[in-house]
C-alpha cells in the first residue's frame, strides 16, 4: 500500500466491518495471513487479534 495511505485506521474499519459481518453470520473468527518481512500488516494484525506460528506449504501441481 502507499505510504501516504497508511496509518489512518482504513485497514481497521474495514476489518471492523467483515467483524460485525462475519458475527451476524455465526463465524467465531476472521482469518487474516501476513508474511514476516510485511511489517505494517504484521503489527496491525498482532494489535487486533492473536498471533499463531503456523506452517505453511505450498505444493506444487505439476
Amino acid at each position: 500500500m502507499d505510504e501516504a495511505w497508511r496509518r489512518r485506521g482504513i485497514a481497521t474499519r474495514l476489518i471492523d466491518a467483515l467483524r460485525a459481518i462475519a458475527r451476524d453470520r455465526g463465524a467465531w473468527v476472521v482469518y487474516v495471513q501476513a508474511d514476516p518481512p510485511d511489517a505494517p500488516a504484521m503489527a496491525l494484525y498482532s494489535k487486533l487479534g492473536t498471533r499463531e506460528d503456523v506452517c505453511h506449504f505450498d505444493i506444487a501441481v505439476r
